[in-house]
């Protein structure tokens, strides 16, 4: 089922170069919504450093009427694998998306925590790197046309 991006509302929301996220917490897991002007891919990724060099990279696209995810670790510069194929699993858990006009929006939710190394293991209120990106394409091999960083942090809200 999908949720607007104004459901979220309860939970906290940023606007960082045209995109905008909201996240609810849910017990153990964080529910999400994105989205940006754009008919491409979008994404997210978390990091405990300003890099994007070993970041966890959620990426999403809605084609033909359906979202779908990868669930990624960035390796080195340039350099994505999925998480799958280092040994780990895809833990997104699409929840829905649609694009509208010229904006993609998707909700999904991922855990805190978990078992997957590559996947980033947050912390109540602790300080992480949120990266948000998008593509005017949505093959998920093309590069961003805008990624930005900044110092985000989750609150049991």
């Amino acid at each position: 089922m999908f949720f607007p991006f104004a459901l979220m509302a309860q939970g906290e929301s940023l606007k960082v170069g045209g995109m905008e996220f909201s996240y609810a917490v849910r017990g153990d897991s964080v529910d999400i919504s994105l989205s940006a002007p754009t008919l491409g891919w979008i994404g997210l990724g978390f990091n405990d450093q300003n890099s994007i060099v070993r970041s966890d990279l959620l990426l999403f696209h809605v084609v033909n009427g359906k979202t779908e995810a990868i669930d990624m670790h960035v390796v080195s510069a340039g350099n994505p694998k999925k998480d799958t194929a280092l040994g780990g699993w895809h833990s997104i858990r699409i929840k829905g998306g649609q694009e509208t006009g010229s904006k993609t929006i998707v909700h999904f939710s991922i855990a805190l925590r978990n078992d997957d190394w590559y996947d980033y293991q947050h912390e109540l209120s602790n300080d992480f790197w949120l990266i948000l990106a998008y593509s005017t394409h949505d093959e998920f091999a093309h590069h961003s046309s805008m990624r930005k960083h900044v110092k985000y942090r989750f609150e049991n809200n």
